[in-house]
């Protein structure tokens, strides 16, 4: 309940006074006798003061909401013999507004105007935006209301399907009544127009099956067995009966789908991964061209990797271009907030059931919420993208139902626990790919007059795509410079992650929120990494009593880290790598930490290069390489 002056919102904060206007305006412009209100609010046991504090809240709700304000002459609120008397013109509340135009819509539905009907019904039902009166304390005289606007409310939605059906919605229609059946499971009007519209759809035994679950349910629940209209009806579909189709002639509105469209703007078409590409839209292709009685699950397709790599670029870049294969909509989600922390899997999917134009109920269970999203998707071809998930279970609520819809996932490692999805592995480019990335991204020519130092730029990107468009983008706003002067740039080390910064890519802010995201330990260990030579074993980075395995567990799953085998002495040994740029930024965060920092450095760690006199006293040449040798 919300009562508003104008634009704001003044609904009474005190849970008695909405309790008694509550009341008051579902009894509007009929009196409600003082003991009726006391009952309500106290019901068997009042307190001996219970009239006069009634009083109170009178004047209280009066002196709150203006209420001594009248109508003409009449106050708004006003006490007539004895009973107080709520006045409200008709457009002032929405339960009247709703009742008329379930009304005018019945009368049009009765008069064979079904276009009309379901608009005056689709309007009336969109005056409810969740329970009624949720957060008002009920008595035994709201009750009554409740249970009343409760059925006047589904039977709109009886009304306006039915007005759907005569229009030759039928196809449209499905997904809804599975979503209502659900919510009302022991209502038999909602199945019985399932049937038709799913009979209707050329989808007999689906019908049939909607009545063998009822059938079920009722004998289950309730010992009874279903009425005698969906016998009937069962019967009808049984033999194929032609009453069960539209009449010859009917008209049939047919509307342009509107479905959902939140995939966010790509401002770029590079293909880095030409063959995983391939794959990708193939797997969509198919997934779209199944028919709707397949029997198996949705496509699910994941593609991980290196941060940086080009996973949301490949995934987004698909998804817009197989848009027309998915007419009912794309949905879209980040599944990381802006601090890099996993997105609760109940806030993604309140905001695909806001996209697809449902609003959710926050008292309602993570299930039954993504319940009703599979609902909406069983009949539709949607696509999904799902960017940067961290679990399977995280992922799970947010797929759809229907055999036509297909999800694309990104994550850093593959997820465990998703089923039969196909995994898509993203590696780094070769220098050739590098390369004619970056020719992509420049005037045309550039590359080809020095592609010597074209090459060395993809090499000091460490033939990272994100790193090599950031690359292309600082040459671009710098006319003077050329393919020379960017490689010579680059191979200052100490400022290569500051240079490879683009307003589209920042290497170093997405290392940064994963570091964030990580527990103190491991962020200990990963700044050791820059200390380390370049491929380094589980010893090496023992030592300060951190967790090290778990640590390296974790910064494997992040991919900041790869498992490796290291030859030494004939013999295979189990080591890890990293990336350069990422041993770049933990060399940046190791220095950082240095003066509050009490580690000992282990052996061979490497501090580097020698860029100015005071890094070293007794040592000032440039470039030198800084190792510890010795703890």
């Amino acid at each position: 309940m919300e009562v508003y002056d104008g634009e704001h919102l003044v609904t009474p904060t005190s849970p008695k006074l909405r309790h008694v206007l509550a009341a008051l305006l579902l009894h509007a412009n009929r009196p409600v006798r003082p003991e009726s209100l006391i009952e309500e609010l106290w019901l068997h046991e009042p307190p001996a003061t219970a009239a006069t504090t009634l009083q109170t809240y009178i004047y209280r709700l009066r002196k709150k909401l203006g209420l001594y304000e009248g109508i003409g002459e009449r106050e708004i609120l006003a006490t007539v013999n004895s009973s107080y008397l709520m006045r409200a013109k008709a457009e002032q509340l929405d339960v009247t507004l709703f009742e008329q135009l379930s009304r005018l819509g019945q009368e049009a539905l009765q008069d064979g105007k079904p276009e009309q009907a379901s608009s005056l019904l689709g309007e009336a039902l969109t005056l409810w935006r969740g329970n009624m009166l949720e957060g008002v304390p009920v008595g035994p005289l709201l009750e009554a209301h409740l249970v009343r606007f409760e059925e006047a409310r589904l039977r709109a939605h009886e009304m306006r399907i039915d007005a759907g059906l005569q229009m030759g919605q039928h196809h449209e229609l499905i997904a809804e009544l599975r979503s209502l059946i659900a919510s009302h499971p022991l209502h038999e009007g909602f199945p019985a127009q399932l049937m038709l519209a799913l009979y209707r759809s050329g989808r007999r035994l689906e019908a049939l099956e909607v009545y063998r679950s009822l059938r079920r349910r009722l004998v289950t629940e309730l010992g009874l067995d279903p009425s005698g209209e969906l016998v009937g009806l069962h019967r009808a579909i049984l033999s194929a009966d032609p009453s069960l189709n539209l009449p010859a002639g009917e008209r049939k509105v047919v509307r342009l789908n509107s479905g959902p469209a939140q995939l966010p703007y790509q401002n770029s078409d590079l293909v880095v991964h030409k063959g995983l590409a391939a794959q990708l839209e193939a797997v969509l292709r198919t997934a779209a061209d199944r028919p709707r009685y397949w029997d198996g699950t949705a496509a699910v397709v994941s593609l991980h990797g290196m941060p940086g790599v080009g996973k949301s670029t490949l995934a987004l870049r698909t998804a817009h271009e197989l848009r027309p294969l998915f007419p009912d909509g794309q949905l879209y989600v980040d599944l990381r907030d802006q601090h890099g922390r996993p997105l609760p899997s109940a806030e993604a999917v309140d905001g695909f059931l806001r996209g697809i134009g449902l609003q959710p109920d926050s008292s309602d269970r993570l299930e039954d919420r993504a319940e009703h999203f599979r609902a909406w998707s069983t009949d539709r071809k949607v696509l999904v993208v799902l960017d940067n998930a961290v679990s399977a279970e995280q992922v799970l609520p947010l797929l759809p139902s229907g055999p036509q819809c297909a999800t694309i996932l990104t994550s850093r490692s593959h997820l465990a626990g998703l089923g039969e999805e196909i995994a898509l592995e993203l590696s780094l480019p070769s220098v050739e790919e590098g390369v004619h990335l970056l020719e992509s991204l420049l005037p045309a020519g550039q590359v080809l007059q020095d592609r010597q130092h074209a090459e060395k730029v993809v090499l000091l990107c460490g033939r990272l795509p994100a790193a090599i468009c950031a690359a292309a983008t600082q040459l671009g706003s710098s006319p003077q410079w050329r393919l020379r002067d960017l490689a010579d740039w680059l191979a200052d080390s100490a400022g290569r992650l500051s240079t490879l910064m683009s307003p589209d890519a920042s290497l170093r802010n997405t290392l940064e929120l994963i570091c964030r995201s990580s527990g103190h330990s491991v962020q200990r260990i990963f700044e050791r990494l820059g200390m380390l030579p370049e491929t380094f074993t589980r010893e090496e980075l023992l030592g300060g009593g951190d967790d090290v395995d778990g640590a390296l567990k974790h910064l494997v799953e992040s991919r900041l880290v790869e498992r490796v085998i290291r030859i030494e002495d004939g013999s295979y040994r189990p080591a890890y790598c990293c990336h350069e740029l990422v041993r770049l930024y933990a060399q940046e965060r190791w220095r950082a930490a240095m003066p509050r920092r009490e580690d000992p450095l282990p052996p061979g760690s490497y501090l580097g290069p020698v860029t100015t006199p005071d890094m070293l006293p007794d040592c000032a040449v440039p470039g030198a390489r800084l190792y510890v040798m010795e703890r």
